[in-house]
């Protein structure tokens, strides 16, 4: 039985896998419930200025987990400003 799946899941598994690099392409493939080679393969079609991250070495495996942590914590910081700066206009009425 062959399973198609839309446009739409794969860019989005691919998103997942590029934004979780800290997991392996098993892990994430598992999760998502398709086979790791394809996930490896929508990779490599949606992204192909990417080199496959089956390719990629563990260190750069971690410094692309590192990177999108870093954008995390950035966006977290951003978010945490807004908050704080909407108390100090709400709490000083």
């Amino acid at each position: 039985m062959v399973i198609k799946f839309s446009v739409e899941f794969k860019q989005q598994s691919v998103d997942c896998a590029l934004y979780h690099a800290h997991f392996s392409i098993s892990e994430l493939a598992n999760h998502l419930g398709v086979g790791k080679s394809t996930l490896d393969k929508w990779i490599r079609q949606l992204v192909p200025n990417k080199t496959s991250r089956c390719e990629l070495t563990t260190e750069q495996q971690q410094i692309m987990a590192l990177e999108n942590e870093i954008k995390a914590l950035k966006m977290t910081n951003v978010i945490l400003k807004k908050v704080h700066v909407y108390f100090i206009n709400n709490l000083s009425r």
